[in-house]
């Protein structure tokens, strides 16, 4: 079971790397993304950084278990607040659509990595 944890790791640090690195050089659909979840340009700078940090927590922690688990939760937490904000947008089923599966990879990742602690 460990193989898949490794792989459900790799995959969802590669998902936040690249999503917090689009969010860091600030490409266009990020930043209209940002206007029209009404979150201000430095704030969703500062959730692409969690994002990168995240994606290196998730591959460290494939060695330091607490730390693997603590990251997983963090930005599964993260995760939800993405959606709380497509739902105030009023966003439709197809923009939040990423945001769940996202949702769902960490979280399958997260309980993973707690199941081969």
């Amino acid at each position: 079971m460990f193989a898949l944890t490794v792989i459900f790791s790799l995959v969802t640090a590669a998902v936040f790397l690249g999503a917090g690195l689009a969010k860091m050089q600030g490409v266009r659909g990020q930043v209209a993304t940002a206007a029209r979840l009404g979150v201000g340009w430095d704030a969703y700078r500062l959730v692409g950084t969690a994002e990168i940090v995240g994606a290196f927590g998730l591959v460290i922690g494939l060695w330091l278990a607490w730390l693997g688990i603590a990251v997983g939760f963090c930005l599964f937490v993260l995760m939800v607040g993405a959606l709380v904000l497509h739902s105030r947008a009023g966003d439709s089923a197809a923009r939040t659509a990423p945001a769940i599966a996202v949702g769902a990879l960490v979280l399958a990742a997260l309980l993973l990595r707690v199941a081969t602690h």
